[in-house]
């Protein structure tokens, strides 16, 4: 398993419970219920994060590309766990028309800021996301270290003088993270909003010397100023993960070239020295490379591929998930099982493994053999726990194929059209 930590009762619960309901990926421990992606995931490891990790600088584009259900976001936050192994901070951004659309550089910027992460020291604890929660860490982490006036000093002297795109970004990082070593209470929650990208009074901002607002006009200089701040305070390297929401593709033609220009600029900027350590992850559904793409001619020659990353060609920027070695019978079965070990952890249920590995196969061979849809592997993961809750419940006993065809009519045949902010499983 590519993830190191030992999976406990409580984690295991939410994996279960989060599943269970909704079908979707745990917010915590996806990697325990990864399949068919390891290796893929391991490659992005090793050739990317560990490439940045040891040069401090470099960083690269992939496109993350699969059916509705497919397995996009699944594959994010399972990237997300491995980044934070590497010791890089990450930052989880679901795109939507209204609520975040690619088109507006100013939301863009906002939602990265508000979703930034530092590893967590333990997938136990509540997630406590957002650009002043990390500086505040840091400063304090650093403060303990080095002191408290030396690491004032070294804001001042060093980190204020760095080569950061905005110098009034550069202004709000330092003064934020002095404030926070000295408890001023006002300046830090002053300039947590600046740098969260509320618009603050510019009368309030002057006695900081900070006389820039973000806007759709200079909000990627703010989120490269982000980067490279996070770079000039030594951490390895920001991954940021964008999950295209399916109804996206139902924009008007000017906002999906507009969606396309700043994909260009994004991708571009990936390839230059000024953006370094990033590693930037962004999921569409199959459409997108017909509906988006073409409206664009830059972004199409730099998107257009003749195959997909995979060990022989670990450079390329596409990742289809739609073509996987595992079949989706056998992804379900395996699927299967390691909901059945996590269901054992959670409740503790001494099931008749052999017996319960079979009903598994039953659900899987059933339900694999009608994925026309990805989605349909979200019925098979509530289907499961729905099964091995009934089977703790009452008497463990062989599935009938009757019981198999009667749990599958309850969850219904083919899956609706994603809706705004809805998350995506396998």
């Amino acid at each position: 398993m590519l993830y190191n930590e030992d999976l406990d009762p409580a984690l295991a619960r939410h994996i279960i419970q989060r599943m269970g309901e909704t079908g979707q990926p745990p917010e915590r421990g996806a990697l325990f219920v990864n399949v068919a992606t390891n290796d893929l995931l391991e490659m992005l490891r090793i050739e990317y994060l560990k490439q940045m990790k040891e040069s401090g600088r470099n960083s690269s584009f992939k496109l993350i590309q699969a059916t509705f259900g497919g397995g996009k976001t699944q594959f994010l936050m399972s990237l997300r766990e491995i980044a934070w192994q590497e010791g890089f901070c990450t930052a989880r951004v679901d795109l939507s028309p209204k609520e975040c659309p690619f088109d507006k550089p100013e939301k863009i910027y906002e939602a990265v800021a508000k979703g930034l992460e530092l590893p967590p020291e333990s997938l136990d604890l509540e997630p406590e996301p957002g650009i002043d929660v990390v500086l505040r860490t840091i400063a304090r982490q650093r403060a303990k270290e080095i002191g408290a006036a030396d690491f004032k000093h070294w804001l001042r002297r060093e980190f204020e003088e760095s080569p950061v795109e905005s110098r009034n970004f550069r202004k709000a990082v330092s003064c934020y993270m002095a404030g926070v070593v000295d408890d001023d209470y006002d300046c830090v929650d002053l300039l947590a909003d600046y740098l969260r990208g509320t618009r603050v009074p510019a009368s309030e901002l002057t006695p900081f010397r900070i006389r820039e607002q973000l806007s759709d006009t200079n909000a990627f200089g703010f989120l490269k100023s982000l980067v490279q701040s996070l770079s000039h305070l030594q951490l390895p390297g920001l991954v940021m993960l964008f999950d295209e929401m399916d109804r996206n593709m139902s924009l008007p033609p000017k906002r999906r070239r507009a969606i396309g220009d700043n994909l260009r600029q994004m991708i571009d900027q990936c390839g230059q020295a000024t953006l370094p350590g990033v590693l930037w992850c962004y999921a569409v559904p199959p459409e997108f490379m017909s509906t988006v793409v073409p409206d664009y001619p830059a972004l199409a020659q730099r998107l257009k591929v003749v195959a997909g990353m995979s060990q022989n060609n670990p450079l390329m920027p596409l990742i289809d998930l739609e073509r996987l070695s595992m079949g989706p019978v056998k992804l379900m079965g395996v699927l299967g099982e390691k909901l059945l070990d996590i269901y054992d952890i959670a409740f503790d249920s001494n099931f008749d493994k052999e017996l319960q590995k079979a009903n598994v196969k039953l659900l899987a061979d059933e339900l694999g053999s009608q994925v026309l849809e990805g989605g349909r592997r979200r019925d098979f993961v509530k289907t499961t726990i729905r099964m091995l809750g009934e089977q703790t419940a009452g008497e463990e006993h062989a599935l009938s194929s009757t019981e198999v065809s009667n749990m599958l009519d309850t969850v219904g045949g083919s899956e609706p059209s994603s809706l705004d902010g809805e998350q995506e499983f396998f």
